[in-house]
Parts: structure tokens; C-alpha cells; sequence
């Protein structure tokens, strides 16, 4: 093989190597999660460890709108303990408020919804969020429904 010719191959296989690791950083997030800001953060734990300590609530948070969008900013989102036995709840962030629902879809689906309206009230929610946020909230009820989460386990 001539040196032009090992040349032209190593040029087109430094490409190939480069580009694909170029292009496959830009394609996913490798941790899927919403990076938040630490004064949430603090809150999402305040509000998980009232039944149980040091669950890193905060660190496992995710948009239920889109789940492809690891920003953070005005959603509705889920967070739950590090583990599969922590049950997942939601919250909604609206305009610098936070509202975290106490109920969890798993175990009381009707008290999520009942706290979806207040939250409505409580945010100031748009009619388009209301709308989004609900079919959002129907989905995570229906993921929700019938998990027990090591609960019946005796």
C-alpha cells in the first residue's frame, strides 16, 4: 500500500472514530435527569424525608411533560428516593412557585388529583398548562396504578 493510500485511511477512519464520539455526547444526556437548583433541591428532600431520612429525593428528578428536556423551568416534574422501593411523587414549578403534591400516585390517585386542582389556584396555571399537565398526570396515575412498591412484601 502506497503512503497516500494509508494517509486517505487513516484520515477516513479518524473521522469515523471522532465523529461518531462527537455525535453521540450531543445525543443523550447519559444521567436523563433535570438538573435543579440546590434551594429546590432542599425542598424536594424536606418534603420526601417527613417519612423517610437521607433518600436523595432531590437527585432523581424528571420532566413529565417531556422527558427529553433536562432543563430546568416551569413543568410539572417527578422525583422520588434513590431505589426502586421509594414511590414516585410529582410537583409543579410555575413562575418561581413551587408546589409538591403529598400524595402519591401509587397509593392515592384521587388525593393527586384533588391537590392538581389546588395547585391550579394556588400557581395561577394557564388553561394550556392545566390541559398539558393534566394528560401528564393521567399518564403517571396510569404508570403509577398497581405498584406497590415492596409495601405488601411482609
Amino acid at each position: 500500500m502506497s503512503k497516500i493510500m494509508k494517509g486517505i485511511l487513516l484520515i477516513v477512519f479518524s473521522y469515523i472514530v471522532f465523529g461518531s464520539c462527537a455525535f453521540a455526547q450531543k445525543k443523550a444526556n447519559p444521567f436523563q435527569r433535570v438538573a435543579i437548583p440546590d434551594s429546590i433541591y432542599l425542598k424536594l428532600e424536606n418534603a420526601y424525608n417527613k417519612n423517610t431520612k437521607n433518600v436523595n429525593a432531590g437527585r432523581n428528578v424528571f420532566n413529565l411533560i417531556n422527558r427529553k428536556d433536562f432543563g430546568f423551568k416551569d413543568g410539572l416534574f417527578s422525583f422520588q428516593g434513590q431505589g426502586p422501593h421509594f414511590p414516585r411523587r410529582i410537583f409543579i414549578f410555575n413562575k418561581g412557585l413551587l408546589f409538591i403534591f403529598d400524595n402519591e400516585g401509587a397509593f392515592n390517585p384521587k388525593g393527586v388529583l384533588q391537590e392538581f386542582v389546588e395547585s391550579i389556584k394556588k400557581l395561577g396555571l394557564t388553561d394550556k398548562q392545566t390541559v398539558r399537565y393534566s394528560k401528564a398526570i393521567s399518564e403517571y396515575l396510569e404508570q403509577e396504578s398497581g405498584n406497590t412498591y415492596g409495601q405488601d412484601i411482609k
